[in-house]
């Protein structure tokens, strides 16, 4: 059974935009590089005016994760982590 672990840890990524749309492509997490396989869901919240861009992503090694893009302070962050066990 899965279970998701709130992480909210700062975070590196190499991002691209493509077709009009921001995509990360990998991130630097715990000293380790996770390449992006999949962005299986994008959203975008709000804090006060400022965007914070979501991405649900699978790595290359199928880790499902919830990366974040803080735009009031340009900063990312890993949110979430689902954990299988």
């Amino acid at each position: 059974m899965a279970t998701i672990e709130e992480v909210n840890e700062p975070i590196d990524v190499v991002t691209v935009f493509r077709h009009g749309a921001m995509a990360p492509v990998k991130f630097r997490w715990a000293g380790r590089t996770y390449r992006v396989e999949r962005v299986a869901y994008r959203w975008v919240s709000r804090e006060g005016a400022h965007p914070i861009y979501h991405f649900c992503i699978l790595t290359a090694d199928d880790q499902t994760c919830e990366i974040e893009l803080h735009t009031r302070t340009m900063r990312w962050t890993i949110a979430r982590l689902r954990m299988e066990g």
